[in-house]
């Protein structure tokens, strides 16, 4: 990256200190996609049962709910290639994996 772009977003740190991080979430508070789905560690009736119930729930949903949900799910997976590019950029690089830099501890996220 040509060194003024490396001197923008070294300017830009401090506002991403400021207005970046703070909308981040502690892992703790982060919601996972199994926390909503029957658990499979189940007795297979008690499992098989909720299944049964989650499918009568979203039968009546539109394609279009489906669409979103793989787009969403593509999304989701990629977010480790997202990461890794942007680690590659001059200015942003989280060379330790633990950089105290701003950049770093959003890509981290």
């Amino acid at each position: 990256m040509p060194p003024e772009k490396v001197e923008v977003f070294k300017s830009l740190e401090g506002w991403a200190s400021e207005w970046v991080l703070p909308l981040l979430k502690p892992v703790e508070q982060l919601w996972q996609p199994q926390d909503f789905l029957p658990d499979p560690t189940q007795p297979f009736d008690a499992f098989s049962e909720q299944v049964r119930e989650l499918r009568d729930r979203t039968a009546e949903l539109p394609d279009e709910y489906f669409v979103v949900l793989v787009g969403d799910m593509i999304t989701e997976d990629a977010l480790l290639t997202y990461q890794t590019m942007i680690n590659t950029l001059d200015g942003v690089r989280d060379e330790t994996g633990a950089s105290a830099s701003p950049w770093a501890k959003w890509t981290r996220s």
